[in-house]
């Protein structure tokens, strides 16, 4: 199909509010691409005004005759489901809050190795450490190495002292 159906008023607004709505380039590209054939343009010249080949211009010519304004959002993909559930995610959470000797481990620091192996025990499900780390991340939670100091065996009373000295 080489060009759109001539457009109501109404389609015209529907897609001018979708393409000033969207967050998504491509869709707004696509909008573009009805609004030029609309216009009267073919697909190699609006094809030549968005950037996309001829070939994608006619395909979303296509679906939007097909499916409406639905065929120019885009559509999920095919993949591998996650492994991570969101009970994994409660327990990851609730895991690395505790101090690692009261969960009954034999280190003081959590490693994200430590609780990906952990997790793997509890749940039965095994995600790598980076993995563990990149859900840290989203809930704003950094493994760090921990800080040794003398300063809990120092007395406050000395220090305040030291300081004030000339």
């Amino acid at each position: 199909m080489n060009q759109v159906h001539p457009l109501t008023a109404a389609e015209v607004k529907e897609l001018k509010n979708l393409h000033r709505q969207t967050v998504n380039a491509n869709v707004r590209s696509r909008c573009d691409m009805i609004l030029l054939s609309n216009e009267g343009l073919s697909p190699p010249q609006i094809a030549q005004r968005v950037r996309f080949s001829h070939d994608t211009v006619s395909r979303y010519i296509a679906r939007y005759e097909a499916e409406g304004i639905s065929g120019l959002l885009t559509k999920p993909r095919s993949g591998r489901p996650r492994k991570v559930t969101p009970d994994y995610e409660a327990a990851l959470l609730e895991l690395v809050a505790q101090v690692p000797r009261e969960a009954g481990m034999r280190f003081s620091n959590w490693t994200t190795a430590n609780l990906a192996t952990e997790l793997a025990k509890r749940t039965g499900i095994e995600i790598s450490p980076r993995q563990v780390e990149t859900y840290l991340k989203r809930h704003d939670w950094r493994l760090r190495r921990p800080v040794r100091t003398v300063k809990q065996k120092q007395n406050p009373e000395l220090v305040a002292e030291k300081k004030t000295d000339p």
